[in-house]
């Protein structure tokens, strides 16, 4: 997978992740506020990140962000879509989050999802992207519905440490008209 795509948004820079970044992502995970909304969570060191990071750079199937505010040129959040599927045309939108305190209750996190559905949709040609949010981070789902993400009724179930979490499965869909008329978005 070409690792190597930028994205422009109103405010952010969605560009790929580099090594350079791997300390500053590490740090947001395990911040509790952020801990609370990973269905899977283990705490990120510095071993862990930089696995992660050699795993994502030879991976063919994912693409992971960082999101750059620009008025300010700060690394402020991530996003990624992940587990892409050329043949069939669908993905995973994996974890989007703003990490940086100073840029949360900005929107930033639905100006991420818009962008990676657009990029995933009009430059990826997929016509499906899915994702995974606990039913209880409401906030979250407001944001992917405002994007034009549907809860298609499936559920899904994690258990991690004796805990369950209960996640919905949520999709945006191209519509059938604009697949017909061989348009992509």
């Amino acid at each position: 997978m070409d690792h190597s795509y930028r994205i422009l948004s109103p405010r952010l820079l969605l560009r790929p992740l580099t090594e350079h970044d791997l300390e500053i992502i590490r740090t947001w995970p395990n911040q509790a506020i952020t801990r609370i909304w990973y269905y899977d969570y283990q705490p990120l060191d510095v071993d862990r990140i930089e696995n992660y990071y050699e795993r994502y750079r030879t991976n063919e199937r994912d693409m992971m962000f960082v999101a750059v505010w620009m008025e300010h040129e700060q690394v402020i959040g991530t996003g990624s879509l992940c587990r892409i599927d050329p043949t069939m045309r669908t993905a995973e939108l994996g974890r989007v989050y703003i990490g940086s305190h100073e840029a949360q209750g900005h929107s930033f996190g639905e100006e991420i999802v818009s962008a990676l559905t657009a990029f995933g949709i009009r430059t990826l040609g997929l016509k499906q992207i899915e994702l995974f949010v606990k039913v209880t981070n409401t906030r979250a789902i407001r944001v992917y519905m405002n994007c034009g993400y549907v809860h298609d009724r499936s559920y899904r179930h994690h258990r991690t440490k004796g805990a369950t979490s209960s996640l919905i499965r949520m999709v945006y869909t191209v519509p059938r008209k604009r697949l017909d008329a061989g348009e992509s978005t």
